[in-house]
């Protein structure tokens, strides 16, 4: 009896035996068909952004840091300040990642839109960047948005009309004043057919009511763009100095009749037909014009103008990159704000993305080590980058820069039409001020 019990005993323990072994395999099969589905898990992040080329920074990102995606909502420059408004206005969780244009950083930080990005960048690496442009994406002390571009301007001339006037253009590093600029402007204005509208006009501002551009004007007179609290502009933008550069400003289109009026317009085209002699715009024009194997004109660049009895004052500031306060990807997100804005990254991004001039001291060092620019017309390019670290003037920094600027655009568009300038300004000031009361 015992025997048989035994005998039982050990078949029930070999019919356990099988089925745990049974188990294990099965178990070990599900864990083996479920890995690959595990590994592949991934974050999938969006950057809302412009239309920029972006599919080499997003590969090489993706390939350093797998497990990571990138997917690129690019959309058009207006769309895209109105698209942050109204889903991050919302609380939303998506985009991950912005396209910043500097001067909006302020109110999207006083709004809570914006990531503190100040943990996520070393000391050395915040010193790479130009220091206008971590000023620029900074509010209150504290980093929001990561340079990843700057800009600059320069004078753009056509020597063909220096040529037919009898005058000498500049060099590449002559800095020419303002009062020069209305000199040569009016020399070469021509009305070619003589019907009273010239046929070639001697300069225009490539952007031709944006503050952006314009700001220098009075700036390099010594005015200010905003008042200190970031709001006030009584007593500022209708200053003895912004009257003074407006009226030279109005009178490039009203009195000397060198500039054209009307609705806006792209001067840069104007510009490769030979209507236009000269005008004040960005380096990305340069390789444009030396790209263009159709362009009959012979060209060539000089630093910012300036007034006479001021100082130099050079637009810059261009785009940084944020993370949405509401992301629920902050690690990913910072991630590659960090990779775009620093070390290969940003030096990609500058090579084969936005095109414009990297934010990055060491980036920017480039232009005087590469062979590409060491022949006319794209040594150019160095003319513009050392431009960019001299005299740099950002946009106001205000968390009402978006009712500011437009506001601005209106009346520059009224005063390049005819509008008394002292008028104009200080209607400026209280279209302004009533906007400004809501953030006081």
């Amino acid at each position: 009896m015992f025997h048989v019990i035994q005998s039982s005993r050990k078949s029930v323990e070999r019919f356990h035996l099988m089925n745990a072994k049974k188990l294990m395999f099965v178990a070990l099969l599900l864990l083996l068909v479920a890995a690959p589905s595990m590994a592949q898990e991934t974050t999938t992040l969006t950057w809302l952004t412009l239309g920029w080329p972006a599919e080499s920074i997003i590969e090489e990102f993706e390939a350093q840091n797998p497990g990571i995606e990138i997917e690129a909502e690019q959309i058009g420059f207006n769309d895209l300040f109105a698209q942050i408004q109204v889903r991050l206005g919302a609380g939303s969780a998506v985009p991950d990642i912005i396209a910043v244009d500097v001067p909006l950083v302020s109110g999207y930080a006083l709004r809570n839109w914006l990531l503190p990005l100040d943990p996520v960048f070393t000391g050395d690496e915040v010193e790479d960047w130009l220091p206008a442009a971590v000023n620029a994406g900074s509010y209150e002390g504290t980093l929001y948005a990561a340079p990843v571009s700057t800009s600059t301007q320069l004078l753009f001339y056509n020597k063909g009309c220096f040529d037919r006037a009898g005058l000498e253009p500049p060099g590449a590093d002559d800095r020419l004043t303002w009062e020069e600029i209305a000199e040569l402007a009016q020399a070469m204005t021509f009305d070619d057919d003589g019907d009273g509208t010239p046929d070639v006009w001697g300069f225009i501002w490539e952007q031709m009511v944006r503050i952006y551009q314009l700001q220098a004007l009075p700036e390099s007179l010594g005015g200010d763009p905003i008042g200190e609290d970031g709001l006030t502009v009584d007593g500022v933008i209708n200053s003895p100095e912004w009257i003074e550069a407006f009226t030279y400003y109005y009178n490039m289109f009203n009195v000397w009749n060198a500039a054209p009026q009307g609705e806006e317009f792209w001067p840069p085209d104007i510009f490769e037909t030979g209507n236009i002699c000269m005008f004040v715009g960005g380096p990305w024009n340069i390789p444009r014009f030396a790209n263009n194997a159709d362009l009959e004109i012979e060209w060539g660049v000089s630093r910012h103008p300036y007034f006479a009895d001021g100082e130099p004052a050079t637009p810059t500031g261009s785009w940084h990159i944020g993370v949405n306060a509401n992301t629920e990807n902050i690690d990913a997100a910072t991630k590659f704000v960090h990779f775009i804005s620093t070390g290969e990254g940003a030096e990609l991004w500058w090579r084969e993305g936005s095109g414009d001039f990297p934010a990055q001291q060491s980036v920017l060092a480039l232009f005087a080590t590469e062979a590409e620019f060491d022949e006319l017309p794209m040594s150019y390019m160095r003319t513009a980058a050392d431009e960019a670290t001299v005299n740099p003037r950002p946009r106001a920094v205000t968390v009402g820069f978006l009712e500011y600027e437009q506001i601005l655009q209106n009346i520059f568009q009224d005063i390049r039409n005819g509008a008394d300038v002292e008028e104009s300004l200080n209607l400026a000031v209280q279209r302004i001020e009533s906007e400004m009361a809501k953030y006081r």
